[in-house]
């Protein structure tokens, strides 16, 4: 499922479905991207997940 990581900084990064995210015991967010790399966050640099809203749909 993809999601969007919102950063307490503002910024709001994407990532697609085949990206994967775990918790460490200390708070810290994993995240291993649709290549298999892996990002560290410090719990103090992310503020939440959120599945991402799809764009609107054009009126007609």
């Amino acid at each position: 499922m993809a999601f969007d990581l919102h950063r307490t900084d503002g910024e709001v990064i994407r990532y697609d479905d085949a990206a994967r995210f775990s918790f460490t015991a200390t708070g810290h967010l994993v995240v291993y991207d649709a290549h298999g790399n892996k990002t560290v966050y410090s719990h103090h640099s992310w503020d939440r997940i959120e599945e991402p809203v799809p764009p609107p749909r054009p009126m007609r």
